[in-house]
């Protein structure tokens, strides 16, 4: 935890009175902590910016993301609170072993303003909500510190379109899909989420593939039905087939589970350690049989060594 019992106390209560001075005055100075270092992401936890005591468990999160947010979920009084307490809580910890992404508001809704502040702070990224073309995306990295990730959503029928016209800059590291919003924007009833249906794998295939063509992380969307783990679940395990390894999560037990559904398990591990092995081993490059393996080329020799150095970063904990 980041606060004792009695201070986390006071900040509720400057939280309450909505006492911006006074929060700023605790936080007096600019962040110290060292930048996480997470190479292999697979859960992206949502934090409500303007609960006190969610905020103080950031040092000890599960989640490979932390998504701070200022968006939806915070009522249009508490916005400039939850800035200023998420601005307090970045600054004081000494360690978030998570990846800290700021959800804010739209640009035109606040969103220039907000990013002024957490310039300050400086969160790992800013997470730009609505944005529509390029041209939103080109405002955000010219506004964003340079030293800050940009982090989108893609929930409209404009930025779905113009997907592939969205990065601009190596900056703009992470893709969210946010379907619901998606879906209202594209005038599509939202019973299409359903595991087997044919719109919602599509919807799902094309943001898998054509963010791993412009080499940006694709964040699947957020279950809100946080009582329905076995539906979260079965939706990481297809969405694992499928090729993800990231999902957004709205409680620590769905972190839980994705993390587990997404991290290799032992029969990829000795797969890929056996390919690497047999491969290496070869006079030549040329493909041959195994037994156990079957047929391997250089194409699966490939995969196989991706896989050995997510399993690497992830026992060196960077996961």
């Amino acid at each position: 935890m980041i606060f004792d019992e009695k201070s986390l106390s006071a900040i509720e209560e400057m939280a309450a009175r909505r006492d911006i001075d006074a929060i700023e005055a605790m936080r007096n100075g600019a962040p110290q902590r060292a930048r996480a270092e997470k190479g292999y992401l697979r859960s992206a936890l949502m934090v409500s910016g303007h609960r006190v005591r969610h905020l103080n468990r950031l040092d000890i999160l599960e989640a490979d993301i932390a998504v701070l947010n200022l968006e939806d979920g915070v009522a249009a009084e508490l916005k400039e609170t939850a800035l200023h307490l998420i601005g307090l809580f970045l600054a004081k910890t000494q360690k978030i072993s998570a990846k800290t992404v700021v959800r804010i508001n739209p640009l035109k809704e606040g969103g220039r303003e907000e990013i002024a502040y957490l310039n300050t702070v400086l969160p790992d990224a800013i997470r730009v909500p609505k944005v529509q073309s390029a041209a939103d995306v080109e405002e955000a990295l010219d506004l964003i510190d340079e030293r800050i990730a940009v982090h989108l959503s893609i929930e409209t029928k404009e930025a779905w379109d113009a997907l592939g016209e969205l990065r601009l800059s190596p900056r703009v590291e992470a893709f969210y899909l946010g379907v619901y919003d998606l879906l209202a924007s594209m005038k599509l009833p939202i019973s299409v989420m359903q595991l087997h249906n044919p719109t919602m794998q599509a919807i799902l295939s094309r943001f898998l593939l054509k963010c791993s063509v412009l080499g940006v992380l694709p964040v699947s969307f957020v279950y809100q039905n946080y009582q329905d783990v076995d539906g979260f679940e079965n939706w990481c395990l297809l969405e694992k087939r499928m090729g993800y390894h990231a999902k957004g999560c709205v409680s620590p037990l769905q972190t839980e589970i994705a993390n587990r559904v997404f991290t290799p398990d032992e029969d990829e591990r000795r797969w890929a350690e056996r390919v690497v092995e047999l491969f290496e081993s070869r006079s030549d490059s040329s493909a041959f049989t195994d037994e156990e393996l079957g047929f391997v080329d250089e194409p699966i020799y490939k995969n196989a060594k991706n896989l050995l150095q997510i399993l690497a970063m992830l026992d060196r904990g960077e996961g």
